[in-house]
């Protein structure tokens, strides 16, 4: 994770929640909400607009104008390496290897020929 600065611009008590203005300190700050991390004391809510956050809380942070607020970026893989399998396909690892237990289930679920119905192999026929 990366540190972002930021400071707080206000804190204002609305009702039964405090509502807390930040500013991010990075003009070209272009990424999402969810990629913010917070300190200990997380919001129940919030946007992000213009460099500048928005954040409800239910109790009061306890965070005066001007203060450093604490903020981290949560540094996601890029496409590439979320693309890129970290395992083996199936085939490479079953090279010359043989299963008997699937063989044994595959004996269990066949279905027997001495069943009668709709889906059975004498259905349908009629007898000579």
């Amino acid at each position: 994770m990366t540190h972002l600065p930021a400071k707080v611009l206000s804190n204002e008590k609305r009702g039964d929640q405090y509502c807390l203005t930040v500013e991010i300190e990075l003009s070209n700050f272009r990424r999402s909400f969810n990629s913010l991390r917070f300190g200990d004391q997380i919001p129940f809510s919030g946007s992000f607009r213009d460099g500048k956050l928005e954040l409800r809380y239910y109790q009061d942070p306890g965070l005066e104008m001007g203060q450093e607020f604490p903020l981290w970026l949560s540094e996601f893989p890029s496409v590439e390496k979320r693309r890129m399998p970290k395992y083996k396909p199936i085939g490479h690892s079953l090279d010359g290897v043989s299963i008997p237990t699937l063989k044994v289930f595959a004996e269990l679920l066949r279905v027997r020929e001495s069943v009668s119905g709709p889906y059975s192999r004498r259905f349908g026929k009629t007898p000579k």
